[in-house]
């Protein structure tokens, strides 16, 4: 740590302890990328570059003909069709990344969810994404130790009803009203995005539903996740001028190591494990992206209590997922009645799950 007056800065370190996906909203379409079975590896080609070089060797239109055509294999096409070599369009691309098992050559291709870039296309974890994690830990934390459960507030587009955060978040009374954002605690934790994340460091992962049963359900949606042990740089800032000593190192991390606690008593206790789960330890971590399950971002159980955050959270996701079964989910003591997985290596593992140490 280091301090100037009322600035606490901190060498925030996450240790991906389960393949990590944040998303940018792009998709890679099949016929759009290449996979070499023999390596294993999926490329991403640069637009221009890649067309230019279709350009150069005259290729333009049998590249139409395969776009529209039912073929969908690029690396198939450009090597058996146009006769081209990995040295004619290594220059055409962007970067290259390890398929994992999510692809194979017995099955067909699959579309590729992309990871969030920077400006110079380099992989990175944005602080705002941890800092939301965050902001669900101390509310949590927060709600629990009030000891008293509430009531939803319908709200105009909110599909799970609104938690009063104001109630416990905004307490600075800089603003007259209390929902200003302005009297909001986390005025004083500050997270930096993390240092860029090389591209050997990223593989496909594809979405695995485990149902309380521990039975496992694999789902066409693939993603590139930064992979298990991974370590990501960032800068956590508490602003003790705000925070008046409510959030300190040790009390975060304290939330923190509660709330998994809270997640492990309350939810994931009630799966049985898949026989090939990887061995991971629910303490001093983070749920993190895409994929990370409802029960990591939402404060239902907390909030409503036990009992009758089941039974809400059942009542919602039956209205939002009709043909998924959820009705059933009361019966079975838990909702949603699956959990996130994502497999690597042969083992099953808690999507977006991060080891947490802060210095």
């Amino acid at each position: 740590m280091t301090a100037h007056e009322h600035l606490q800065v901190f060498d925030l370190t996450l240790t991906t302890m389960a393949p990590l996906f944040v998303g940018d909203g792009g998709v890679i379409l099949k016929k759009s990328y290449l996979y070499d079975s023999r390596s294993g590896k999926v490329s991403i080609f640069d637009e221009e570059k890649f067309f230019a070089l279709l350009a150069r060797k005259n290729l333009a239109d049998p590249y139409e003909r395969f776009m529209l055509g039912r073929m969908d294999n690029l690396y198939a096409f450009l090597t058996k069709d146009c006769h081209l070599s990995e040295a004619d369009w290594a220059p055409a691309l962007r970067y290259t990344l390890d398929a994992g098992a999510a692809l194979d050559a017995q099955h067909s291709l699959k579309e590729i969810h992309t990871f969030i870039r920077n400006a110079s296309g380099q992989v990175y974890l944005p602080g705002s994404s941890v800092k939301g994690a965050l902001r669900t830990v101390l509310l949590q934390q927060m709600i629990l130790k009030e000891g008293q459960h509430g009531e939803f507030a319908p709200a105009r587009g909110a599909r799970f009803g609104d938690i009063p955060e104001g109630k416990y978040l905004h307490t600075l009374k800089l603003k007259d009203k209390p929902d200003d954002m302005i009297n909001s605690l986390l005025r004083g934790i500050q997270v930096s995005d993390s240092l860029p994340v090389a591209d050997g460091e990223m593989i496909l992962a594809m979405k695995q539903d485990v149902h309380v049963d521990g039975t496992v359900r694999t789902l066409p949606v693939c993603r590139e996740s930064i992979r298990p042990g991974t370590k990501l740089h960032l800068k956590l800032t508490l602003d003790q001028s705000v925070l008046k000593g409510a959030v300190t190192r040790d009390s975060l991390m304290a939330d923190i190591d509660a709330f998994d606690e809270y997640y492990w008593n309350t939810y994931l206790s009630l799966f049985d494990e898949p026989g090939n789960a990887a061995e991971v330890y629910y303490e001093n971590c983070l749920f993190l992206g895409g994929g990370a399950g409802f029960f990591s971002k939402s404060l239902a159980y907390p909030y409503l209590g036990e009992e009758r955050g089941l039974k809400k959270t059942t009542e919602m996701m039956s209205q939002m997922f009709r043909n998924h079964h959820h009705e059933r989910d009361e019966a079975l003591g838990i909702s949603p009645h699956t959990m996130k997985y994502t497999g690597v290596g042969g083992k099953l593992y808690p999507m977006g799950m991060c080891g947490v140490s802060i210095q």
